[in-house]
């Protein structure tokens, strides 16, 4: 059996994907990344109503996602508007991935 040795930056790599994809495993974060992605700026409010849960999880989901990486938000307060968000570049890196292994399989 060949043995593989994680070290630098491939450590830091397969930590990165682990972390990612941990925090992707998830329906409603799944469903808010795509919404993010496929609609960039979007705003929070329009999120949570598409994603159909409480605006508190839809906060806390969000959070998760900016934390891994995957998403930004710019804060934004005209009228009923709020935050809108965007994916990162780990963000659109990881939708191809999800996007090529899709494919394939």
């Amino acid at each position: 059996m060949q043995k593989t040795e994680l070290n630098g930056p491939e450590l830091r790599e397969a930590y990165e994907k682990l972390r990612v994809y941990g925090v992707l495993n998830n329906p409603v974060r799944l469903k808010a990344f795509f919404l993010i992605f496929n609609s960039p700026g979007i705003k929070f409010n329009e999120i949570a109503k598409k994603i159909k849960v409480r605006k508190s999880l839809v906060a806390y989901h969000l959070g998760l996602l900016k934390a891994a990486g995957l998403a930004t938000f710019k804060y934004e307060r005209s009228g009923k508007a709020t935050s809108s968000y965007w994916v990162t570049d780990l963000g659109k890196r990881t939708m191809g991935e999800i996007r090529n292994r899709t494919l394939k399989g």
